[in-house]
């Protein structure tokens, strides 16, 4: 029922260049910018992090334990890769102004107080560095894909890091929205569980898309973002769309029919999001046998996304192989 990551389809030639990136947790870093400025005052300790190793749950773990709070006592705005070096804010509930004893491959870049705990998404952008090895392939072609890509953008696809693992955490939100009676989970779990499933059908509107040529084409019905055509994410209440692009989605959607009333039944309001990723100041620098990519991301986002129009890159470093 699931669509794989590797086979969501391309809007670009897949086998432009050929090569890997991620051998190291240097060839990906992610720097991450608030949409607020820090009151400098107020309950929370708010903390900039640079980590590698570790993932963004690892580090409110530890910044529990080492302010002596609860779990919940830590906020963070978004997740990060395990498998990079990133730099992100963290708020505490706390009185205490401690430097925290942080894991290995950790340490604290600012630290100050703001009046309120970080919530989820209030960052204006994410930039990242990622180190692309060229093993093969058609570098001056590689060059006028770049150009491509900042004209046109790339398919807006979740990304398969919200998938888990081989896809696992797909298996576990269709185990808890479909199962009866519904477990009783945390609301981590619950959390985590619907967005996959939202992901997950977004997805396949956007592969259908794709495949269609109709991705970054708004058609009859269409409901637009920022001036381009969107797809849902599931909920309660009916589509806006209308005509084709109504009949489009219910297509797209015919073998997801399990996930779509629990979706509707859990509290979740049906809404929108573009179907097309526009990277900011996308540019690259490169040179025999490499490319250095820098560009800036919204909230939401994945540099994933945008990789896999460029070429067929495999992850070493995460013992993956793309076809």
């Amino acid at each position: 029922m699931s669509t794989p990551w590797q086979d969501l389809p391309r809007a670009h030639e897949a086998t432009l260049v050929v090569g890997s990136f991620r051998s190291r947790a240097e060839d990906f870093c992610v720097d991450e910018v608030l949409d607020f400025l820090p009151t400098g005052s107020g309950e929370h300790a708010l903390l900039r992090i640079e980590k590698r190793g570790h993932n963004t749950e690892d580090l409110a773990h530890a910044l529990a334990r080492s302010f002596d709070v609860p779990r919940m006592a830590v906020s963070f705005a978004g997740r990060k890769d395990r498998h990079a070096v990133t730099r992100q804010w963290f708020s505490v509930h706390t009185p205490s102004d401690a430097v925290p004893t942080l894991p290995s491959d950790c340490s604290v870049l600012e630290q100050t107080r703001h009046a309120r705990k970080l919530r989820r998404g209030e960052i204006r952008r994410n930039e990242f560095r990622i180190r692309l090895q060229l093993l093969e392939g058609h570098p001056r072609r590689f060059d006028a894909r770049i150009e491509d890509l900042k004209a046109r953008g790339v398919p807006n696809y979740f990304g398969e890091q919200r998938f888990g693992h081989d896809g696992a955490n797909v298996g576990r939100a269709y185990d808890f929205l479909v199962g009866n009676p519904r477990r009783r989970i945390s609301a981590f779990d619950k959390g985590l569980h619907l967005s996959v499933a939202r992901s997950l059908l977004f997805n396949a509107v956007l592969a259908h898309r794709v495949r269609g040529a109709t991705w970054e084409t708004s058609l009859p019905g269409e409901v637009e973002i920022d001036g381009l055509p969107s797809g849902p994410l599931w909920g309660r209440g009916r589509s806006a769309t209308a005509s084709c692009c109504a009949a489009l989605e219910t297509e797209a959607l015919r073998d997801y029919r399990a996930w779509m009333s629990p979706l509707e039944h859990v509290g979740l309001v049906q809404e929108r999001r573009s179907l097309v990723l526009h990277p900011q100041g996308l540019a690259a620098d490169r040179a025999q046998g490499w490319a250095e990519l820098s560009f800036a991301l919204g909230p939401g986002q994945y540099a994933t996304s945008l990789i896999r129009e460029l070429g067929c890159f495999s992850e070493p470093g995460l013992g993956v192989t793309r076809p």
